[in-house]
């Protein structure tokens, strides 16, 4: 007879969820075979049978929350039976209600590996193919005219759209986004997930502890997001501007060790390596996936790193080491439309820089008044560890970076 308990995956966790149970008592199970999926606060792991047998009757249902060490069931050998007594008492000392603290973070120990699924996995991102092609004189006149190059059709060489195609554009319809009907409205309860249990707990942390302050400067795009529409011609795959301000802000760091760094009761640490995390959005919360030194890797390959670890974060199959020690955190809310905003700095970090969207507007230069990109950032930073020159000698590096983005391919 073998035991399946509750794994501790970290010296703060406390207990976990059983989201299901894939086989059911009395069904035969093989060792090494998962039998149970469990909730953490940061991902959702399988839990394997550690002998050949009959899987016994269940000490934890589904949607229990047990602690550390908690029974959920035993494995039975040939002729072994569940002892009733001491399975109902196993179960009442096992299962708890859904409350209290749920774990800071998850370490590496724990099941040996993570095939976790979502429930009702999400329908499949539509596809169109490869990129569509246009020319320089093309995106130049869609720019200027205000029309979507994805509505047009290209009567070029192998589908390209060219300058008469975007002439020859002609709307139909009102373009301005649509509301979507509104769903209705009813009272219910929404239970607490480990990761939003976490979350609550981690900013709590962060806006009482930590003395925020906030720097913002309004920087100057234009060279940027023409040298990525470059890149993205020449090497025919997807960039994000926020893959330039993670290079950018790596490379800035590197700069100011005083930056990044983390508060200590004795001492502040600065870090030898530069490890920014990324705030990624998922249905079930906010959570920073992390890039490795991300110093040394380039626009590109920070670009598919980040990719890789949204799409991890958003299925719940990110590792501890995905999403633990970051130096430095972004969070970028342009693709939502929002200008400027403030961001919660992110424990042990000592600064986050937020930013806002890239957008054409009317400024003065040289005591002209002309039409450039510009983009608003605004860095929240931690008194203890940066005074306001510190932060503004940080900020004024960042912008060499970005308004100079030869620096950042170079």
């Amino acid at each position: 007879m073998s035991e399946i308990i509750m794994p501790k995956m970290g010296d703060a966790m406390t207990e976990g969820k059983v989201v299901r149970w894939y086989k059911k008592s009395g069904e035969a199970v093989k060792k090494g075979e998962p039998v149970a999926e469990i909730e953490t606060d940061k991902v959702n792991l399988d839990l394997e049978a550690e002998s050949d047998g009959t899987l016994g009757e269940l000490a934890a249902q589904e949607g229990q929350v047990v602690p550390v060490g908690g029974l959920l069931a035993r494995i039975l050998g040939a002729g072994e039976k569940d002892e009733p007594q001491r399975r109902a008492t196993d179960q009442k000392d096992s299962v708890k209600k859904t409350t209290g603290e749920y774990a800071e973070a998850i370490e590496t120990k724990g099941p040996r590996r993570d095939r976790s699924q979502p429930i009702e996995a999400p329908p499949p991102p539509a596809t169109r193919g490869s990129r569509q092609r246009s020319s320089p004189l093309a995106r130049k006149m869609a720019r200027e005219l205000g029309v979507p190059l994805e509505s047009l059709q290209g009567s070029g060489p192998q589908g390209r759209i060219v300058a008469k195609d975007v002439q020859g554009f002609r709307p139909v319809e009102d373009r301005r986004p649509r509301l979507s009907p509104p769903s209705s409205l009813e009272s219910k309860s929404i239970p607490l997930s480990a990761m939003r249990r976490t979350i609550a707990k981690r900013l709590s942390e962060s806006t009482g502890p930590i003395p925020h302050f906030y720097l913002t400067v309004d920087l100057d795009v234009t060279s940027l997001l023409s040298m990525r529409q470059q890149l993205m011609d020449i090497e025919e795959t997807k960039i994000s501007v926020n893959d330039f301000i993670v290079r950018a802000c790596a490379l800035a760091l590197r700069h100011h060790p005083n930056v990044n760094a983390s508060w200590g009761d004795d001492a502040i640490a600065q870090h030898g390596d530069v490890h920014v995390g990324i705030a990624v959005s998922t249905p079930e919360g906010l959570i920073t996936p992390v890039v490795r030194n991300a110093d040394q890797k380039s626009v590109r390959e920070i670009g598919d790193e980040v990719r890789a670890l949204a799409d991890k974060a958003k299925n719940r199959k990110l590792m501890p080491n995905d999403y633990q020690g970051s130096t430095f955190t972004i969070s970028n809310l342009g693709a939502w439309g929002i200008e400027e905003f403030t961001a919660i700095i992110n424990p042990p970090n000592s600064a986050i820089l937020a930013v806002g969207a890239a957008e054409a507007r009317a400024v003065v230069v040289d005591r002209q008044v002309v039409i450039r990109d510009r983009m608003k950032i605004t860095m929240s930073c931690d008194h203890r560890v940066i005074d306001g020159a510190a932060g503004a000698e940080f900020l004024r590096t960042l912008r060499q970076y970005i308004e100079q983005p030869l620096r950042l391919v170079v």
